[in-house]
């Protein structure tokens, strides 16, 4: 990592686990027919479709939607799919609202408070703003970045997003290090000429042949103490 003055850093399943939200969402949504099998598979389901229908999106360049509308449709592909009588808008309110109550990592606090003594950190989300502000006031971000307020995601092409990021800070593309847990935060900022560091909690194969990482950690504290011995 050189050269590093500015840390750009993706909320949701970085800082913040949505997934654990899964059971309160499908206890809303289903109510009296909930179960916690029901709640995986459909879980499963919802966040198959949606990451489907942000592929497509971005392949097939076609014009921006909310986060909200991409929930909305795949919610009415699940209910239709599943057979369950049930409305897509409510289920994409649902989904809004629960990001909005994910509860930080373990190791957010931690990557804070030693890393914010020597950077600036701002957050850049895929997100709608009612999905985020919840929790932006949680933390100290020098400067928040969502895709609805630039109406390009990280994956979106010519990576309008981060471009966004550079322009403000004036600063050389690379001296940007932009962490995140998927694919396109990776891939929208390599393309940029950002510094990528893949958050792998999981220790899942690299899912892309488009590009690599240029860094890869397993956790938060783990690029804390990248970037501290680079301070």
């Amino acid at each position: 990592m050189q050269n590093i003055s500015i840390i750009s850093v993706d909320m949701f399943q970085t800082l913040v686990d949505v997934n654990s939200r899964r059971h309160h969402l499908w206890k809303r949504i289903l109510e009296k027919k909930y179960s916690a099998q029901l709640a995986e598979r459909y879980w499963a389901w919802a966040t198959e479709l949606i990451f489907k229908n942000y592929d497509e999106l971005f392949q097939l360049e076609k014009e921006f939607i909310s986060c909200r509308e991409i929930m909305e449709n795949s919610f009415h592909e699940l209910f239709s799919e599943a057979g369950l009588n049930l409305d897509p808008g409510t289920g994409a309110q649902v989904l809004v609202e629960e990001h909005g109550w994910s509860p930080p990592y373990e190791d957010t606090k931690i990557f804070f408070e030693k890393v914010g003594k020597h950077f600036p950190i701002c957050v850049v989300s895929d997100a709608d703003t009612d999905m985020i502000r919840p929790l932006t006031d949680l933390y100290e971000f020098d400067k928040v970045f969502i895709s609805e307020q630039h109406q390009a995601y990280k994956g979106s092409p010519g990576s309008r997003f981060f471009r966004a990021v550079v322009e403000h800070y004036g600063v050389q593309p690379e001296e940007i290090l932009h962490i995140g847990d998927s694919k396109y935060d990776v891939l929208g900022a390599d393309r940029v000429g950002l510094q990528s560091c893949w958050l792998n909690r999981k220790g899942l194969a690299w899912p892309s042949k488009e590009a690599q990482p240029a860094h890869t950690v397993t956790s938060l504290q783990e690029a804390a103490a990248l970037l501290e011995k680079k301070a």
